[in-house]
């Protein structure tokens, strides 16, 4: 009922692979023989998206995957995926209004930027491991409300800080290693889920008047990071009706704030700023965490009849407010989100999907509110409604609709939009 975040075992033959946070794609082979499976997915999606009172064609989260299966000692299955995001239209796009679409600050201009890179070995008995740049196991559960054509994405905590997710692990988490098995359990599946994330990023750390009426401390890349991260998802398909999910996650990973070496610039002329201090001392460290609980019934989503699928989320440290929403502090704040997705499937081969659904996130930080500039809260509110054709099993074209209830500290992310748009699979 759910996407895999890796391959299913091919065995010696190429089998139907599920993309993740894509819908159902079949792969293609490259190559074949006892040995080895070469293989090729993806899909080309552009829409025409009406918004901030403009038309222009937009890039969708088109992407291109190459994987290699090779069966090890006939009970292993090993491997390797690699994932590209792929901007044809504009490499400069400036508006992101799916969380899917986003990518690592460094590679937001990138026509071609790395989405998944990883390895992988699966069996039976021992579990599923992988190592390198994957989904997250918090997007297990995530996942089953990011179905939307056009948006969505934005308030489950799992493309957190305006990014892929990948520093914090809750998305496409970077150098990652994931474990993740399966029992059969009373009449259903569970799964559970583990993740370390062995990396140290560069965090950059900037705030006005904190030290003193126009001034700005910044914080050394090189000191100030983000470090390890640990991550645990633990999910349940009961063979119930369509089906029934339930599932859970958490991650965290530490905010390591500490130098001696902070930078005070004097803000106050019209002119260039100038450094007053290089060694102010700053000792801040805390940790980023997100937990989530999800909820979905059906065969899945655009899959013959009902399906419904709703998140919600508690967060700390793992959301970012647009800059200049606050003065003292940094703009990082506690959140609450949820997210929903709904969509009826019918007509022949399925081919008729309706859907709507729903992306909410408000700030949950005394700190951070009081700090606002503007406002007494960050509130991103985004209400969807779409149809899908399926032309083919390889073509689809679509209608979303999105309607932006935000408040003025969020209203800079996502605005109002009507979108047409086509999504051709390989």
């Amino acid at each position: 009922m759910y996407r895999r975040n890796i391959p299913l075992n091919m065995g010696r033959a190429l089998s139907v692979l599920t993309l993740a946070g894509a819908g159902a794609v079949q792969a293609v082979p490259i190559y074949e023989s006892p040995e080895v499976t070469l293989y090729m997915e993806g899909y080309f999606s552009a829409h025409q998206v009406n918004t901030l009172g403009d038309t222009a064609m937009q890039d969708g989260a088109s992407r291109v995957r190459i994987g290699l299966n090779i069966p090890a000692y006939d009970i292993w299955d090993v491997g390797f995926n690699l994932e590209w995001g792929v901007r044809a239209i504009s490499s400069a796009q400036d508006l992101i209004i799916s969380g899917d679409q986003q990518s690592e600050f460094s590679e937001r201009n990138d026509s071609l930027f790395l989405r998944q890179g990883h390895a992988f070995a699966k069996h039976d008995c021992w579990g599923d491991f992988a190592a390198g740049k994957q989904w997250g196991v918090y997007y297990d559960v995530a996942q089953i409300t990011d179905w939307y054509n056009v948006g969505g994405g934005l308030a489950s905590g799992a493309f957190a800080l305006g990014t892929d997710g990948g520093v914090t692990g809750t998305g496409r988490a970077d150098s990652a290693l994931t474990w993740r098995q399966q029992w059969e359990i009373y009449g259903g599946e569970f799964q559970l889920g583990l993740q370390y994330a062995a990396h140290v990023s560069s965090l950059n750390i900037s705030v006005d008047d904190v030290v003193a009426p126009d001034t700005r401390l910044e914080c050394p890349a090189e000191d100030c990071e983000f470090g390890i991260g640990h991550g645990i998802s633990l999910s349940y398909n009961l063979d119930f009706g369509d089906g029934l999910f339930f599932g859970a996650a958490y991650n965290r990973v530490k905010l390591d704030l500490s130098t001696d070496r902070g930078l005070v610039f004097d803000t106050s002329g019209p002119d260039e700023e100038i450094i007053i201090d290089d060694r102010f001392p700053i000792n801040a460290s805390s940790n980023a965490w997100a937990t989530t609980m999800g909820l979905a019934y059906g065969k899945g989503a655009y899959q013959k009849g009902f399906y419904g699928a709703v998140v919600g989320q508690r967060s700390q440290n793992n959301e970012l407010a647009p800059a200049g929403s606050v003065e003292g502090i940094t703009n990082f704040f506690d959140a609450r989100g949820s997210e929903s997705f709904f969509s009826y499937t019918w007509g022949m081969k399925n081919c008729y999907s309706v859907y709507l659904g729903h992306n909410v996130l408000k700030s949950d930080d005394a700190v951070f509110e009081a700090a606002l500039i503007e406002d007494d809260q960050f509130r991103l509110a985004v209400y969807y409604v779409g149809f899908q054709y399926l032309w083919n099993e390889r073509i689809r074209v679509y209608w979303e609709n999105a309607i932006d209830d935000s408040n003025v500290v969020a209203r800079p992310i996502v605005d109002d939009y009507i979108a047409v748009g086509i999504r051709v699979d390989i």
